[in-house]
């Protein structure tokens, strides 16, 4: 077995997940970038390798679960082990009013968020359980915790997640495993220029462009420290909970030491 840490992205192709596969390159790890666009991923192998030689970039749909486990059984292959699974491929189509937007976008955002990571989590747990150790980071993002208008599909598969990761780490509670919830932030990626470039994203989701105009929007390489962070070890104390680029660790984890009521600190709940 390789001493070197291997990480899995899924989505890794473009934005986000592009920007995490190289950090982690940059950073040591054994980066294996996953996604649709056999294309795009030759050309993020030639740049991975120039800091990971090991690292590699393989087709893999994540609502197709066959396919995730063969990427699962030719990295074991390779390096031995998996170290780190980011769940970040996601798909957001569906703009507009609910009972307006095309059916197969808005099933197609939820399955590709919702159940995309379903699909890999129920691959990946039982490996990371096998080899006793493991970090799971999913993604979660616009409407997770706000409403989220006319982006009613995106948003409820988001929310999903967070709840979903919680179930997950609370099942994985007292193993070497943990499960994380990562809010990227606002980035200029290909996801949100459809938003802002597009008619029906100019239309219903006018008030992005605002946030990128007060410079809301967050540096490339944000969300791939984050993700880092959490997959080090070193902040296991947020496993189950929604962690934001956003946040200060720091501060979050003196909440967590002193606060009594912090067993709901970021996590979703119902106030009554």
């Amino acid at each position: 077995m390789t001493e070197q840490k291997v990480v899995v992205i899924t989505g890794a192709s473009r934005g986000i997940g592009r920007n995490a596969a190289l950090f982690f390159a940059e950073n040591g790890y054994a980066v294996i970038a996953t996604g649709r666009s056999k294309e795009k991923l030759e050309a993020l192998e030639r740049e991975l390798q120039q800091n990971s030689s090991d690292s590699k970039a393989w087709v893999m749909d994540v609502t197709k679960p066959s396919e995730i486990s063969q990427v699962i059984e030719q990295v074991r292959t390779a390096f031995g082990r998996i170290d780190v699974w980011i769940n970040n491929a996601g798909a957001f189509m569906a703009i507009g009013p609910t009972w307006e937007v095309k059916v197969e976008d808005w099933l197609n955002d939820v399955k590709t968020n919702l159940f995309g990571t379903f699909h890999c989590v129920q691959s990946i747990v039982p490996i990371m359980l096998e080899q006793k150790f493991g970090r799971i980071i999913n993604l979660v993002g616009g409407g997770t915790i706000d409403t989220f208008k006319y982006g009613n599909g995106y948003g409820t598969s988001k929310t999903a997640i967070a709840r979903f990761t919680e179930n997950l780490d609370a099942e994985l509670e007292g193993s070497p495993v943990k499960a994380f919830a990562l809010d990227p932030g606002l980035n200029d990626t290909d996801m949100t220029r459809y938003q802002r470039e597009t008619e029906v994203g100019q239309t219903y989701l006018s008030g992005i462009e605002n946030l990128f105009e007060q410079n809301i929007d967050v540096a490339p390489y944000q969300a791939p420290q984050w993700a880092f962070h959490l997959a080090s070890g070193e902040l296991d104390e947020f496993s189950g909970r929604v962690v934001s680029v956003y946040d200060d660790a720091d501060e979050l984890k003196k909440q967590l030491d002193d606060d009594n009521s912090s067993a709901d600190l970021l996590k979703l709940r119902l106030k009554k």
